[in-house]
């Protein structure tokens, strides 16, 4: 009896939900036919099926973008038209969808409205990279990398860099056409790289649309690296090289030399020179003043004179003598000897093998977003 009454509240568990999720798909269909035959109820619509677009299921989902994208055309609202036509076109691949609850000439004008967006609007069902160049060692990159992309509807296609080079070019058909990206040696260098995607549909290129995209890429780096994926390097955290030998300095004699050259350039010159001024200050100019023939005024003259040459004379003294220290140079003679530390030196043989290994280990991952 348990068992039964178990799968008889099963049963009506899932009918119960059943019932609860075909309740909105038939209100909406109901608001929907209700609402679409007067252009003055449009806006109504749109609220409404926007509101109610996240409870929908994936099919309905695609109905009702498609209504809300003719509505938004009949209301003149080409941004939101775009957006809701590029939801159906790309998202649900321009699916065929069954608006059979819809009075007939409103159906027949919104199947007219999605033949034409399908006629002049390509919509890319496929951009992404094949499946052996998501993921990729780092110190090991291929060369190109490879693109694969497919249209709504047959086109030409112009694939452009950054810096609007041209880098391939074709025609994409009903399948998936797989284009060579160019992956230079500095590509894996940068986590992220921008291209520009032209489509023109055959015959038609008045309607040539621009997709933009970028191609990221995510390092992944073990946990005891520090890696710097710009240029390359990398280290183990904690660990570094170490010196494999070790010198020694010693002094083997040592004396002080009187330096007799720059003793006669510095310490004999200046003291030269402050003689100098003592000189003619104690002859001439003393004799000149002594003199009975001088006159007070040219005495009163001469004794600032005297001063002067006396603070000249104590200065060029003074500089003498602190120059002096620096003509007595110390020379020593030391004697350098170097020995190996061969634990150093397995050390670094060790860390080099590590950084091998963690070279090997480091990889990227690639993804391609729309911008």
């Amino acid at each position: 009896m348990a068992v039964k009454r178990s799968i008889l509240f099963l049963s009506a568990l899932l009918l119960f939900q059943a019932a609860w999720a075909a309740a909105p798909a038939a209100e909406w269909k109901a608001e929907a036919r209700r609402l679409i035959a007067s252009e003055s109820d449009h806006p109504r619509l749109i609220e409404s099926l926007q509101g109610r677009f996240p409870l929908l299921s994936d099919k309905d989902k695609a109905a009702a973008s498609l209504i809300i994208g003719y509505c938004h055309s009949r209301t003149g609202n080409a941004q939101a038209e775009l957006f809701w036509m590029n939801k159906y076109l790309g998202e649900f691949r321009a699916t065929e969808v069954n608006l059979a609850f819809l009075p007939g000439p409103d159906r027949r004008k919104i199947n007219d409205f999605r033949l034409s967006w399908r006629r002049d609007f390509p919509v890319l069902w496929e951009l992404s990279l094949a499946p052996e160049h998501t993921s990729v060692a780092y110190f090991d990159p291929p060369a190109e990398l490879k693109l694969r992309l497919q249209a709504s509807m047959p086109c030409d296609f112009q694939l452009l860099a950054r810096d609007g080079a041209l880098l391939a070019k074709g025609v994409l058909g009903a399948g998936i056409e797989t284009v060579r990206l160019p992956a230079g040696s500095d590509f894996f260098h940068s986590a992220s790289h921008p291209f520009r995607l032209l489509l023109t549909p055959r015959g038609a290129p008045e309607r040539t649309i621009e997709k933009y995209f970028v191609v990221e890429l995510e390092y992944d780096v073990p946990a005891e690296v520090e890696f710097d994926p710009l240029s390359g390097t990398l280290a183990l955290k904690g660990r570094a090289p170490q010196p494999e030998q070790e010198t020694e300095t010693k002094v083997i004699s040592q004396r002080t030399r009187f330096d007799k050259g720059l003793f006669k350039k510095t310490v004999l010159k200046d003291l030269l020179i402050g003689a100098a001024f003592f000189v003619v200050n104690a002859t001439l100019i003393t004799s000149t003043i002594d003199s009975a023939d001088t006159s007070l005024f040219a005495k009163s003259s001469l004794y600032g004179t005297r001063r002067v040459f006396n603070l000249a004379g104590i200065g060029f003294s003074l500089s003498a003598l602190s120059k002096l220290p620096k003509v007595f140079k110390r020379e020593r003679k030391t004697e350098e000897t170097t020995r190996d530390l061969p634990g150093a030196r397995e050390t670094n043989q060790a860390l080099e093998r590590d950084l091998a290994l963690a070279r090997s280990r480091i990889g990227v991952k690639l993804a391609v977003r729309e911008l």
